[in-house]
């Protein structure tokens, strides 16, 4: 297994943002905290110029495993915004020797009245641009597409999950698998894996507070909110097992990437780095 960790693990969820940390300082703290490899983060947070990320990179002993790009995934016309966010990903991913392109949906709090869940037709909208998006990350370049459910957005429980499995060939669309997003919405994230592990070729290790979580369903706290309160916890302190889930790929000799994130945008920059640091321990401390 590979580890690996990325800027949302730093609260970064943009390219810019002044209560980010920066990403100069964000590349010592993955090298200080004990991390070898790193996703990209949002397009235009780390330099989008190959030779210099590649320099910056090697000065550190880091690389890149992936990039996550998060796309407003149902209207009919979305890949004619998502195909050329694709294209310049997929190319600097190629100069810089990196395989995996993780797509989720945008996501966002639904005005009162409206549900979260898509119609009929954004659904088969979403599928059919899932599909294409896939298509042409390995058609045309050659890398490994995967998809990313996320809380508040089109794909987010597990029933959708599975459809979503279901209606896209599994020979280009394999599934990112957050296993803090899957417990966040009450599913067994565990059982799910397993039940699923032959389409799931690449992980974000996270985990979820079990007393947060509760206190956000007690109160219907929205999922932004409850980000912000800290639900997303330390990979030693919440819902999942880490020793088992380690296990478990152990058991199928699983050799992909296991990437550390924990959702907490926005936070101070000195927050980050300690956490990280104790989240690379625990993952020690598992033989990872």
């Amino acid at each position: 297994m590979k580890l690996a960790t990325a800027p949302d693990a730093w609260g970064v969820w943009y390219a810019n943002d002044p209560r980010q940390t920066t990403w100069t300082r964000y590349l010592d703290e993955v090298r200080d905290a004990g991390f070898t490899s790193t996703e990209t983060g949002p397009w235009g947070y780390l330099p989008t110029d190959p030779a210099r990320l590649t320099d910056e990179l090697g000065s550190r002993g880091l690389d890149i495993c992936g990039s996550a790009l998060v796309h407003l995934l149902a209207p009919r016309d979305a890949m004619e915004t998502l195909r050329p966010r694709l294209h310049d990903t997929c190319n600097l991913l190629k100069a810089v020797g990196a395989e995996w392109v993780v797509v989720m949906d945008d996501s966002g709090i639904p005005p009162e009245g409206q549900s979260r869940a898509l119609s009929p037709t954004d659904w088969k909208s979403l599928i059919a641009n899932v599909k294409e998006a896939a298509a042409y990350v390995s058609g045309e370049h050659g890398l490994s597409f995967v998809f990313h459910p996320h809380v508040g957005s089109g794909i987010e429980t597990e029933a959708e999950i599975v459809r979503l499995l279901e209606e896209t060939p599994v020979e280009t669309v394999g599934l990112c698998f957050d296993f803090g997003h899957h417990a966040y919405t009450g599913a067994d994230a565990i059982a799910f894996m397993k039940r699923y592990a032959d389409r799931i070729p690449y992980y974000h290790f996270k985990n979820v507070d079990p007393v947060i979580l509760e206190r956000i369903r007690r109160d219907n706290i929205d999922f932004i909110t409850g980000f912000q309160s800290g639900v997303m916890c330390e990979l030693d302190k919440g819902l999942i097992n880490f020793a088992e889930v380690r296990d478990f790929l152990a058991s199928r000799g699983f050799d992909g990437y296991a990437v550390y994130e924990q959702d907490m945008y926005p936070c101070p920059p000195d927050k980050p780095f300690p956490i990280a640091k104790r989240n690379r321990e625990a993952l020690r401390r598992l033989g990872l």
